[in-house]
């Protein structure tokens, strides 16, 4: 895999290298593209979804979403794309690190404009 792809990042930020988001490093934060796929997981969404700094998350958002909440979480995002609505808010389980299902409360912020071309999602634990 090269070191510059989307994947390799999933696993290790590499020392010194800028966040995909505008945000502050202690909100737990995922920047996933336009097709759902994580671009970026900071050290407090890692935290937060019970994931080791050295362990791959996995490239795809929806991989994460449990299926009683997928259908919203992908019209929610198909429309920041085409209709570019700016925010969603989602209350929503999301599978962790060991594979347990987890509550959480999320706001997913539209960034596709922005050089950062990514929607942030922002999360917080129940």
């Amino acid at each position: 895999m090269a070191p510059d792809s989307p994947r390799s990042s999933l696993s290790r930020p590499r020392a010194g290298r800028a966040s995909k988001t505008k945000e502050p490093m202690h909100v737990p934060t995922l920047a996933v593209d336009e097709d759902g796929t994580i671009q970026h997981v900071n050290a407090a969404a890692r935290r937060v979804l019970e994931h080791p700094p050295d362990e791959s998350i996995g490239a795809c958002l929806f991989s994460h979403v449990h299926g009683h909440n997928l259908r919203r979480v992908m019209r929610d995002l198909a429309h920041m794309v085409r209709h570019r609505k700016q925010r969603a808010r989602w209350l929503l389980r999301l599978r962790t690190g060991n594979g347990r299902w987890r509550w959480y409360r999320a706001v997913a912020h539209n960034r596709l404009d922005e050089p950062e071309g990514v929607v942030a999602i922002h999360l917080r634990p129940l």
